[in-house]
């Protein structure tokens, strides 16, 4: 989801910042990480976040470590101890490892004996409630990156959330956002899956988690202060204000919803929230809240989490009911083809306006629908005559450079 915020200060919520200073601030902010940023978010967690596990079976292990905390924790009746927040903190869903660790649903098989015996272990460690309720979410249940987390986080801080806000994450898994979150921050959390929602209470016991469908939770209107998370994304449709929207298109319209006017909402998404050319959920929410920018993030920035696919930062702002609408780019509504590897693909006209909001090169090497590979130093764009290394209007920094010592962005 890193952040290096620049020294003059956003607007107040009132006043909407200049289009591209706010669209360019916010790439730069995902793209420049700083121990020096002084609005950088206190972690109320103990210790820093952990590092996912990047092997799948490694990953699978420390799922299972972490449901057997959560089983002693509730049969023993106590808090969590340090140690187990460790443990907890490690479960990183059941997506990376969905395909290996419940059986094929064709033959019933396992890929080897080792996925079985972990599969096996898994299914005694969980009631069979649990269990169907793992095996549901496993396709979208992908969490989100640190990096990107601390973005949005000095984002939102940037364009006027106070430390002290009320803040929704719908989908919350076992709540990474909440961990990187200013301490004073209040959350919503709403969950699904009651593995992760249920370590999502025990390791922020102080807020509303709720382990439930996102459909059926009831939230007051007009009131959160900011909507930050992950939305998942399904083929599942649900019907919302008279549409049929898409799972990722629902929560987006649920959220808008909820927001006080100037509260902002940072939620990363698919690709086709932009790239659809039916406009009909951006029009709704552009009716109800002004489009401050957007990220199109590299196709592996979620490797580490376990998957690689086409994402979005896609931040908005929610108007009062009798003022005007004030997009930093009003293009963002529509779509046009864009030629990749000699195909023409349908992107968001605000890519195609504003290029340095793509952090990485266009390629249809994994995908039809295009991807976007990481860009290397002195790498050409696919579109746009900017140079490669263009500055940030507002930093004069380069975006996205990657540290061959390190492998961190810098």
């Amino acid at each position: 989801m890193t952040t290096n915020p620049v020294a003059d200060e956003l607007p107040a919520p009132e006043e909407t910042p200049a289009p591209a200073v706010a669209s360019t601030l916010i790439a730069t902010e995902a793209a420049n990480p700083s121990d020096e940023s002084p609005s950088r978010p206190e972690n109320p967690s103990p210790a820093t976040p952990i590092t996912i596990a990047s092997g799948e079976k490694a990953k699978a292990r420390d799922i299972l470590a972490a449901i057997r905390v959560v089983k002693e924790i509730d049969r023993e009746l106590r808090p969590v101890t340090d140690d187990e927040r460790q443990t907890l903190t490690r479960f990183a869903g059941f997506g990376p490892v969905a395909l290996s660790i419940f059986p094929d649903p064709v033959n019933g098989r396992y890929k080897d004996a080792t996925w079985q015996a972990l599969g096996e272990k898994l299914e005694t460690l969980l009631s069979a409630e649990e269990y169907a309720s793992a095996k549901r979410t496993t396709f979208n249940a992908f969490y989100t990156s640190p990096t990107v987390i601390e973005a949005i986080h000095d984002a939102i801080s940037r364009l006027g959330v106070p430390r002290n806000a009320t803040a929704l994450e719908p989908g919350c898994g076992i709540g990474n956002f909440m961990s990187m979150a200013p301490a004073d921050m209040r959350f919503i959390g709403v969950e699904l899956d009651r593995i992760s929602g249920r370590i999502a209470q025990l390791l922020h016991a102080g807020q509303d988690i709720r382990i439930e469908n996102f459909r059926d939770t009831r939230l007051p209107e007009n009131s959160i202060d900011a909507v930050i998370g992950n939305v998942p994304f399904a083929d599942l449709k649900l019907d919302y204000d008279g549409q049929r929207l898409s799972l990722h298109d629902y929560f987006f319209a649920k959220s808008i919803d909820t927001l006080r006017p100037a509260g902002v909402l940072a939620l990363v998404t698919t690709h086709f929230t932009l790239d659809k050319q039916n406009a009909a959920i951006r029009e709704y929410l552009a009716s109800k809240a002004d489009f401050v920018g957007a990220i199109r993030l590299p196709s592996d920035a979620f490797k580490r989490e376990g998957t690689a696919v086409v994402t979005d930062i896609l931040i908005l702002r929610k108007r009062a009911a009798d003022e005007p609408a004030r997009h930093a780019d009003p293009d963002w509504l529509g779509v046009a083809p864009l030629a990749v590897e000699g195909v023409e693909i349908a992107i968001n006209r605000y890519f195609h306006n504003h290029p340095e909001m793509v952090l990485g090169i266009w390629t249809r090497e994994f995908s039809w629908f295009g991807t976007i590979r990481p860009r290397r130093k002195n790498a050409p764009r696919s579109f746009g005559k900017r140079d490669t290394r263009s500055k940030s209007p507002t930093t004069g920094r380069v975006p996205w450079r990657r540290s061959r010592r390190s492998g961190r962005t810098s």
